[in-house]
């Protein structure tokens, strides 16, 4: 299982395991500025029968700008911008979202504020569908007006009666009313107010009781999405942006630099940055790994020093006449080194007699033979030339290992 091929799989599926995994952990740590995040919810995310998503799409295609504010909304406002409260949620003990209604109030000159009044549960096999829905307690949407600091009662008709005002009637079900002194009636009828205007010196604030005009459900009705359409134009023109504040739903998000690399169109230039990064990465990658040692630039041993100068030899001239000169220099050399000095006898003789002593004697006259075989032959083989060279050189330094130049050394062996 060590082949080519299984390393080559191998190394494919780690590549992909890394890039899993990397997926993983980017999804994890930002997946929620990837996507919107599911809900079923009164909300700018909601495409359930009580969510507020079809609103949002409605007024952007018409042409208005539109920001659903997951952060600092109140610093949004003061950007020359309508701020959209739908159906914000304001616990009775939840001063946290109070403090944050008021700061948005405060900060925004031109606010519409839409009152909560359902409730949804998941469908479980339909995750952004609505399993059931009902009605909030009156006193949920009350709190939203006392956090605004507004002055009015809300009520719920069983039905309602001879709708007027400045804008179209809308098509209602046990509309959500209120009653109060301080609102300008926009939409009204004699139970009360479907939609006012509360004004002062400098900013104005709409509030619409029922959200049941621009919900899913009911923004398709009669004309309930021209009268919430209406509500917009009548805080300003097309020009301006609607900011729709996702804080109060329990969806802030504080800001971060890689969230906003990923949204579009900034992704595009992150993904060209890591394409770069990748690609200048492969270029640089020459090995896989710790490095490699490099060989050294002269192999160790005399051996290797015999094969260089055999090969010097063999491309410098006839192998015949160096293997045969290769064999009277090791000859030389032991005599040079053994030989006692004052030995009368002639060199030869000497080195044959030392070489028996040795118990090389048949291995010197072989040598002898074998470089004579080479120098026969008309086209000797480079091959053979050379191993009769690594053979001379291997009786070279048997015969003279120990002596290190010191012939007295081997005066015992030599008789």
């Amino acid at each position: 299982m060590s082949g080519p091929g299984f390393a080559g799989r191998g190394g494919l599926l780690a590549a992909v395991a890394a890039a899993s995994l990397a997926a993983a952990a980017l999804l994890g740590a930002f997946g929620d500025a990837l996507y919107d995040p599911p809900s079923v919810a009164p909300d700018a995310f909601s495409r359930s029968a009580i969510g507020h998503r079809a609103f949002v799409e409605l007024v952007r295609t018409l042409g208005r700008q539109v920001v659903v504010s997951r952060h600092a909304t109140a610093a949004k406002a003061g950007e020359g911008a309508i701020v959209a409260l739908l159906e914000p949620r304001v616990g009775p003990g939840d001063d946290a979202r109070g403090a944050l209604f008021e700061a948005v109030d405060a900060a925004s000159p031109l606010l519409l504020v839409v009152l909560p009044k359902r409730e949804g549960l998941p469908d479980p096999a339909r995750p952004r569908w609505l399993a059931a829905a009902g009605l909030l307690p009156a006193a949920d949407a009350q709190r939203v007006l006392d956090a605004l600091g507004l002055e009015a009662k809300v009520v719920r008709p069983r039905q309602a009666t001879a709708w007027r005002g400045a804008l179209p009637a809308p098509t209602l079900d046990a509309p959500q009313l209120l009653v109060s002194d301080d609102l300008v009636p926009l939409v009204r009828c004699d139970e009360g107010v479907l939609a006012g205007e509360w004004s002062g010196e400098g900013w104005r604030t709409i509030v619409l009781a029922d959200p049941d005009v621009l919900a899913t459900h009911g923004l398709a009705r009669g004309d309930n999405a021209a009268l919430a359409l209406g509500l917009l134009a009548r805080l300003g023109p097309g020009a301006l942006p609607v900011v729709v504040d996702e804080t109060l739903h329990g969806f802030d998000q504080q800001p971060s630099l890689v969230r906003e690399l990923l949204r579009f169109p900034l992704v595009l230039a992150t993904a060209s940055a890591l394409l770069a990064a990748a690609l200048l990465a492969w270029a640089a990658a020459a090995r896989f790994g710790r490095p490699r040692a490099a060989p050294p630039a002269l192999a160790p041993g005399r051996l290797f020093l015999v094969e260089a100068s055999a090969g010097l030899l063999r491309h410098g001239g006839d192998p015949r006449h160096a293997a045969a000169a290769y064999l009277r220099a090791a000859t030389e050399e032991v005599a040079r080194r053994l030989r006692p000095p004052g030995e009368a006898s002639r060199p030869a003789a000497w080195l044959a007699r030392a070489a028996a002593a040795r118990g090389r004697g048949d291995e010197l006259a072989a040598l002898e033979e074998r470089v004579r075989r080479v120098a026969e032959r008309r086209r000797p083989s480079e091959e053979e030339a050379v191993r009769a060279a690594q053979a001379v050189h291997r009786w070279r330094e048997e015969m003279t290992d120990g002596a290190h130049g010191d012939p007295r050394r081997d005066r015992a062996a030599q008789g």
